[in-house]
């Protein structure tokens, strides 16, 4: 038989509510081993012929420093805007805020492809720099051309939906079935419960930070001191930063990270100058941010 029983789950929750997406970024390294200058380094030095490798830098690393800044910065963002899902790279959003991540990965990869751009254009000079920069190594073979270099950079997302044990469509029998598919339905499970946890474990960072660093400042005495433990303004703005996202990270449509996330907003009433000036504020502000971790309870264990 073919019949498969109703099974409650989450992963049926996540089907509605969720999507799977990952994020691949590709680029050029301008680093290339060269066989000739390593084995003159080893035999100088009397040394077996696997004893060192020499990799040539092809280019000056400012070269390609804007597009590396780029790359890093976006994958910092998309993991912030996301969860961990599994342990392939896979992210998890919540399926209602998918428009906006998407505007927002394509503004992305469009400034990243024109600093791409801006890299080959300024490519050729880089290479006749290189000439003088490498001396007796350099090798015209080494460099690709622009066209073979511009197919090594790529940012792409690809997205897919959430699973669901109530769509298997496999021909076994129903007790085969009911395993496989509590089999499915704990992967999922523990997937959820990770991703969820990543976001109560952001809410605890914020907060922790709060109230080390408000307990810790002290303001200067009289003018020419220094102040105590001083912090920056993003303290504040990280807490903003991720009230912002939370909405995409509640991929459960838990009410009590909605709840979380108002009583974030407490902790943004007051911008980071004010902090600094007002003892009542910041004893105000990090014994709200010390409710928020009391308050947590399990969640925070």
């Amino acid at each position: 038989m073919n019949a498969i029983s109703e099974i409650p789950s989450v992963s049926n929750v996540l089907a509605t509510r969720a999507l799977i997406v990952s994020l691949t970024i590709s680029q050029w390294t301008a680093h290339k081993f060269d066989r000739k200058v390593s084995q003159e380094v080893n035999e100088t030095h009397k040394a077996a012929s696997d004893a060192s490798r020499v990799n040539k830098s092809l280019l000056p690393k400012k070269a390609l420093e804007e597009i590396q800044r780029k790359a890093n910065a976006v994958r910092t963002e998309f993991n912030g805007r996301t969860l961990p899902w599994l342990d392939d790279g896979q992210r998890v959003l919540a399926a209602e805020h998918y428009v906006d991540h998407a505007a927002w990965f394509q503004k992305q990869k469009a400034e990243y492809e024109q600093l791409v751009a801006d890299f080959l254009t300024a490519y050729p000079a880089h290479v006749d720099k290189a000439r003088a920069r490498l001396g007796d190594m350099f090798n015209e073979a080494d460099y690709p051309t622009p066209h073979e270099i511009a197919k090594k950079f790529d940012m792409t997302m690809r997205t897919m939906t959430a699973p669901s044990t109530d769509d298997m469509r496999i021909s076994i029998s129903d007790a085969q079935a009911q395993s496989i598919r509590a089999e499915v339905e704990k992967t999922i499970q523990e997937a959820t419960n990770r991703a969820v946890s990543d976001v109560y474990r952001r809410v605890r960072e914020v907060c922790e930070r709060m109230v080390d660093r408000l307990s810790a400042y002290k303001p200067a005495a009289k003018k020419g001191d220094r102040a105590e433990g001083t912090f920056r303004n993003s303290l504040v703005e990280n807490v903003r930063d991720l009230i912002s996202v939370m909405p995409s990270l509640n991929i459960t449509g838990d009410p009590k990270l909605d709840d979380l996330a108002q009583q974030l907003e407490a902790l943004t009433a007051h911008d980071a100058d004010v902090l600094r000036i007002s003892e009542k504020v910041r004893d105000e502000t990090k014994n709200k941010a010390q409710a928020i971790l009391d308050g947590m309870g399990a969640f925070v264990a």
